[in-house]
């Protein structure tokens, strides 16, 4: 019995984890532009940019 509890377990543990990462992901990409982390209007990285 131990030994079909545990991998059934591990797939609902497994599942609930990739799920709440894909929901924060697709969340974290939909949110407002003050909220997102990046926008087109405001590039955090400058490539090609030298400093001086």
């Amino acid at each position: 019995m131990n030994n079909l509890v545990t991998p059934v377990v591990s797939c609902v543990v497994g599942g609930v984890l990739a799920v709440a990462t894909l929901m924060g992901v697709i969340a974290n990409q939909t949110s407002a532009p003050e909220q997102s982390p990046g926008t087109i209007d405001s590039p955090e990285f400058s490539y090609g940019a030298t400093i001086e």
